[in-house]
């Protein structure tokens, strides 16, 4: 070890050193006694692999707001042998801020999770650089970095080269957002493994602007060692703004800390001044500036890697936030990482928080560094290290996969509405008859529209085979498939009846083979999961959960009716089917524990429906206790035996640390989620819609239904299950909105039609 690094760890730990010398004079014959059992015992992993961790670096080259394609565009002979060498992906990096807050994404790549930063976050020097006391002009005294810190925090700032002043701002900020988590949580760990930590550069313009050390502090604010200060700037009248770093000053930076470091973090903020300045600047113009800058950035790179040991060096490249012009594009949240370090292959990196071919998350920035040296996630963290996939064209397949996302992103609406609007159209031609003296349209063309709208959800998760060429063409294909479907089924079925039980069961063993088999239809599927909002990355979620269970029952019952099933051949059927549906929403498979309570509540109320029990309240108390039990042990097997734990076994294990605290905390996001899909989901319509659709029902054509009761007893059974699985799916998801609109459509839709059949006849 360096004089430099000791001196540091040694005055870190100096008052310990001076308390525990009277307790080693005291109790000598205690510690060697002990010193003996610790010597018998099992190291720790991070002091079995303190040898592995010698000599390891890990270098972080900061390139911010550039795309993908610029730096591909731009002469990068560096950057390229990383990508020969390496792998590269798109990152989730979105936080719980707007895009003007930069700061947030730095902060939560440090502490793992989305958060909010504060717009101080910037305010970090070395510690005698000076700075002044107010921003008050009549006040122009300048005081050191180190007296500000404790003027601010009331404490003498811990030993270290770089001190963040607004580091009590920082922590009110993000733990009011984001409560029970560890602000400076990639240094702290850091610091407790005994790796050191460095940080230089800086995006400073009119005022400082580091906020890229809220990724390399710790929990005090504190970097080891580093350089940030304004002396690493030149003046050139050349670029945009003005200055620009001074290359000969940053990697003098480099060689003096570089040896003391385990983690060196890099700033290159010539990329985000260009964006800062380009009010008055033409297109081409931007764009010219920015290669520029990526090439300069390119060169240095390339001094860096000369003075590190390649064979122990892990590089990486990263971009925290998206250029405006990305954002323009709806792409507000994926940006480039390339990781290049012993393996001398190349291709795609993932994780199994994405479980997706060339995507991770901001989650996984900070499990990943340590698992270079070795460490241990601490539980605090809630992603998981990247994993790397071998493939040798991953630019094309990351291209392809960034054209899909935006595709997805900027035309996912379209797509819901126009499933939204036939399924409006469907309720009204449906029912308007029924209360009202209009005829209606014809039973051949009733049957036709009923039939396509249930079919939707098929050829929307088939739509991403042909690889979303244009909207009007894939709108086609949902729209037409569906039709085809519906065609075909009339063609050879002569009774809807039968028509609506095969597309119904259809439909959901399909879903069930993807979650099973194939593993992403759904996933990337209009109606599935967005990449750059982030919400869920695998699995099934709650649009697909609906429509599951939804197509599921009134499949299996509308068998029941045409068979005429007996009440115990029906419940083995149904616990046989539905151990099936709950297995795939289990944390192993689809990973929806909203869905797995749901599915377990609905098999019981099935059970219940099929032999006539009354739902007491002490049934529905048992109901719901057994289903909590069995949810907890589903739960607490992902969290103890699932090498990759999914949300919910994360969450389990985040609650037993958290405690009460981290529980109320979970059940607040989840309730801010129900009412934003309350008030904003664009499926409120078609919810809504069904809720009024039901009481008027109940309020006028009472008859008919218990019409309808008689003539389909086993059908109608399914329908009262479909209601209160709507009901319970509402109430236990963050999305259930969405799920219950979309498993109402099993009911109303097919209703409506058997409703037709015997109006007349009351």
């Amino acid at each position: 070890m360096k004089v430099r690094k000791f001196i540091w760890w040694l005055s870190r730990r100096n008052i310990q050193l001076e308390e525990g010398f009277s307790h080693i004079l005291k109790y000598r014959l205690s510690l060697i006694l002990a010193m003996c059992l610790i010597l018998g015992m099992p190291l720790s992993k991070s002091m079995a692999d303190s040898d592995e961790i010698e000599g390891k670096k890990a270098v972080i080259l900061i390139l911010d707001e550039i795309s993908l394609e610029e730096i591909l565009n731009s002469d990068t002979p560096n950057i390229d042998l990383l990508l020969e060498n390496g792998f590269i992906g798109l990152m989730n990096t979105r936080a719980k801020s707007s895009l003007s807050n930069s700061g947030s994404t730095y902060l939560s790549l440090g502490m793992g999770v989305r958060t909010l930063a504060s717009i101080r976050g910037g305010l970090a020097f070395e510690r005698d650089e000076m700075y002044p006391i107010s921003d008050y002009k009549l006040v122009s005294d300048y005081v050191a970095a180190s007296e500000l810190y404790k003027l601010y925090t009331g404490k003498t700032p811990p030993d270290g080269e770089i001190i963040n002043i607004a580091i009590g701002d920082i922590e009110r900020t993000a733990l009011d957002v984001t409560p029970n988590n560890q602000i400076g949580l990639l240094g702290k760990a850091a610091k407790e493994s005994g790796l050191v930590i460095g940080a230089i550069g800086n995006s400073d313009l009119n005022k400082p602007a580091r906020e890229f050390t809220m990724l390399a502090m710790d929990e005090n604010g504190i970097i080891p060692f580093g350089s940030v200060g304004s002396d690493l700037l030149t003046v050139d009248a050349d670029v945009l703004g003005g200055i620009k770093l001074n290359q000969r000053k940053l990697l003098e930076e480099v060689e003096r800390i570089l040896p003391d470091v385990n983690i060196l973090f890099i700033d290159y903020g010539d990329t985000v001044r260009i964006q800062k300045t380009n009010q008055l600047t033409t297109d081409f113009v931007m764009e010219e500036q920015k290669i520029k800058a990526i090439e300069r950035a390119d060169l240095f790179l390339g001094q860096v890697i000369k003075k590190v040991d390649l064979e122990k060096t892990l590089f990486m490249i990263i971009t925290p936030n998206p250029s405006k012009k990305m954002a323009s594009q709806g792409n507000f949240a994926l940006t480039p990482i390339i990781m290049s370090g012993t393996n001398t292959e190349k291709g795609l990196l993932t994780s199994n928080t994405t479980r997706r071919e060339g995507l991770v998350t901001n989650f996984d920035f900070g499990p990943t560094i340590l698992d270079f040296f070795g460490i241990a996630k601490t539980t605090s963290f809630i992603g998981e290290p990247m994993q790397r996939i071998s493939n040798k064209n991953p630019i094309e397949v990351l291209f392809r996969n960034q054209v899909q996302s935006l595709y997805l992103r900027k035309y996912r609406s379209t797509f819901h509405w126009s499933f939204i609007i036939l399924v409006g159209i469907s309720l009204v031609a449906l029912y308007l008859p029924r209360f009202t003296k209009w005829k209606g349209l014809h039973s051949k063309v009733l049957n036709y529209l009923s039939l396509t709208v249930i079919a939707i959800p098929l050829t929307m998760m088939t739509v991403s085979l042909f690889g979303y060429k244009s909207i009007f063409f894939d709108i086609l294909y949902v729209l037409g498939g569906a039709f085809l479907i519906a065609y075909i089924l009339n063609k050879i079925f002569s009774r809807n009846l039968i028509s609506i039980a095969v597309l119904g069961l259809v439909t959901s063993v399909f879903l069930l083979i993807d979650i099973f088999f194939v593993k992403k239809l759904m996933i990337i599927s209009p109606l599935g999961s967005d990449a750059i909002a982030g919400g869920r990355f695998y699995g099934i979620g709650n649009d697909y959960m609906g429509i599951l269970i939804g197509s599921t029952l009134l499949g299996i019952f509308s068998l029941f009716h045409l068979y005429k099933i007996k009440n115990i051949n029906m419940a083995i059927s149904i616990i046989f089917y539905m151990s099936f549906i709950i297995l795939g929403l289990s944390p192993f498979f689809g990973a929806n524990m909203g869905g797995v309570l749901s599915a377990m509540l609905i098999t019981l109320l099935i059970l219940l429906t099929i032999f006539d029990k009354k739902l007491s309240f002490k049934n529905i108390t048992f109901i719901i206790i057994g289903v909590i039990v069995g949810v907890i042990i589903l739960t607490a097997l992902d969290s103890l035996f699932n090498p990759n734990p999914t949300h919910a076994g994360k969450a389990l294990e985040a609650l037993r640390l958290g405690g009460l605290s981290k529980l109320f905390e979970i059940i607040g996001s989840k309730l801010k989620q129900v009412i934003w899909n309350l008030t904003n989901a664009s499926w409120n319509i078609i919810l809504f819609s069904q809720v009024i659709l039901a009481v008027l029902l109940y309020r006028y054509k009472s008859k008919t239904l218990m019409k309808t009761r008689e003539v389909y007893p086993n059908l109608f059974k399914g329908f009262t299950i479909i209601i209160l699985g709507a009901i319970v799916i509402f109430l236990f998801n963050d999305t259930g909105t969405i799920a219950a609109a979309l498993m109402l459509i099993y009911l109303f839709i097919p209703l409506g039609i058997l409703i037709k059949d015997v109006d007349d006849i009351v």
